[in-house]
């Protein structure tokens, strides 16, 4: 499906100078970070995402089917880390495509289970990408790709690489 969804930006070598469409794009990126993720308010996940939204975790080869699969996702992160904040760093948009970069960070101080961490204590950052596919203004698919391994070696899952 990625791929699919890469020819279509790629293959057709248009590009949207429409600022109008750009400045949006990033309107929407931020009011969708600010509410789910750094507040936790997962309504917002209701008007920002299709109820069939697919969002696929890149680093953990993991996929959430559906708006409450997202949300269940999103809670898991903000259960380990209660001050969970993300800064959108930049934002590219158009009419069927954002991209964001941004930089996440918090205090460890619940079990991340997916990665069979228990709870550090360690306050920690991480950077990533999320492609996000558009219907509209609402997410019909996305893409999260993030630092894993800055943030496993970060919480002391993954021992640090000697230095010479």
């Amino acid at each position: 499906m990625v791929d699919c969804w890469r020819s279509r930006i790629v293959v057709s070598g248009e590009r949207n100078t429409d600022e109008s469409v750009r400045t949006r794009a990033e309107e929407l990126q931020r009011e969708y970070t600010e509410t789910v993720w750094n507040r936790g308010e997962m309504d917002g996940a209701d008007e920002h995402f299709v109820d069939d939204v697919v969002v696929h975790d890149v680093p953990q080869t993991a996929d959430y089917e559906g708006r409450d699969a997202f949300k269940q996702w999103v809670q898991e992160i903000r259960t380990a880390f209660p001050d969970f904040e993300v800064d959108v760093e930049g934002v590219v948009g158009g009419d069927d495509a954002i991209v964001a970069r941004w930089m996440a960070r918090g205090t460890n101080e619940g079990e991340l289970s997916a990665f069979g961490v228990p709870p550090t204590g360690e306050s920690v950052e991480w950077s990533g990408v999320t492609v996000y596919e558009m219907a509209g203004e609402e997410i019909v698919e996305a893409w999260w790709y993030y630092d894993m391994l800055g943030l496993l070696t970060q919480l002391g899952a993954i021992p640090e690489a000697p230095t010479a």
